[in-house]
């Protein structure tokens, strides 16, 4: 028989009510899964989940005293940057009369909706690459399918967001910093021979592009000791963009000399 003091009871009830409420938040019934460890946890204490508090020895107990408190942060760190809260680095130049290279945003994930990890096994605090290991910081399976979970509003015009860079599906493990596309369309136009872009037709330009990047990735692929590796990353695990929102669904977009026009009219 269960013996619990009602003070047990009562922080079980609250645990569960608070995780079932995260759940249904986002959608999500495999985590049910936990309830039974939360109710050892608070009610049963079947699993030892502290027992090295029990040791004699005191070396055991300071290690494992420092390894409780750092896998807690790490897990906590994990909920907290996928559902809630992340920090973000600028990137780009792009937002510099406002905001500047290096500059640090603590961005909150639950004004549009949190993103249900695509790569749920990560290292916290990584995006793709772990630190001085040099190596992947996350595991391909389980992959997870798209999913967005509902957020406190939408996104607005002049708003700044940040997402994940469409061309930063594949890398060159050599040159992780350099843009595939962009590293593969200049190699193509090195090794042809020059063309004269300004006689063409926009077809005819498209045409030359497609031949740059063509040669250029050939060229890249049986060239690892140069490039290293290409690899192929997963969406949310692609580098990180910050942007302004300057154009909304439905809405007509034109850049005619640098100023952004919306439905006909600047955009202020």
């Amino acid at each position: 028989m269960i013996q619990a003091s009602r003070k047990q009871w009562i922080k079980f009830g609250v645990v569960t009510v608070l995780y079932l409420i995260f759940l249904v938040w986002l959608r999500s019934w495999l985590g049910l899964v936990v309830l039974p460890f939360i109710f050892d946890a608070y009610i049963t204490h079947k699993i030892p989940w502290t027992w090295w508090k029990k040791s004699k020895n005191p070396t055991v107990r300071g290690i494992m005293g420092w390894v409780d408190a750092i896998v807690f942060a790490l897990v906590a760190v994990y909920f907290v940057n996928l559902y809630f809260f992340q920090n973000y680095v600028i990137p780009s130049s792009s937002l510099e009369k406002s905001l500047l290279v290096g500059d640090y945003l603590f961005v909150s994930k639950m004004s549009y909706g949190a993103r249900i990890p695509q790569t749920p096994l990560h290292m916290p605090l990584t995006q793709h690459t772990l630190p001085v290991f040099n190596c992947k910081s996350y595991l391909e399976w389980p992959a997870w399918d798209y999913k967005r979970v509902g957020g406190l509003g939408e996104v607005q015009l002049n708003d700044i967001v940040v997402f994940n860079f469409p061309a930063g599906d594949s890398v060159a493990t050599g040159v992780p910093a350099e843009d595939l596309y962009r590293l593969s369309y200049q190699a193509g136009k090195e090794l042809s021979q020059p063309i004269d872009l300004s006689a063409l037709t926009p077809e005819q330009e498209r045409t030359v592009y497609d031949l740059y990047y063509a040669m250029g990735r050939k060229y890249i692929d049986e060239n690892p000791q140069l490039y290293g590796k290409v690899i192929t990353r997963p969406v949310d695990r692609r580098e990180n963009y910050v942007k302004r929102c300057v154009g909304l669904p439905g809405q007509t977009l034109e850049i005619k000399n640098r100023i952004i026009y919306l439905d006909g009219k600047p955009n202020k």
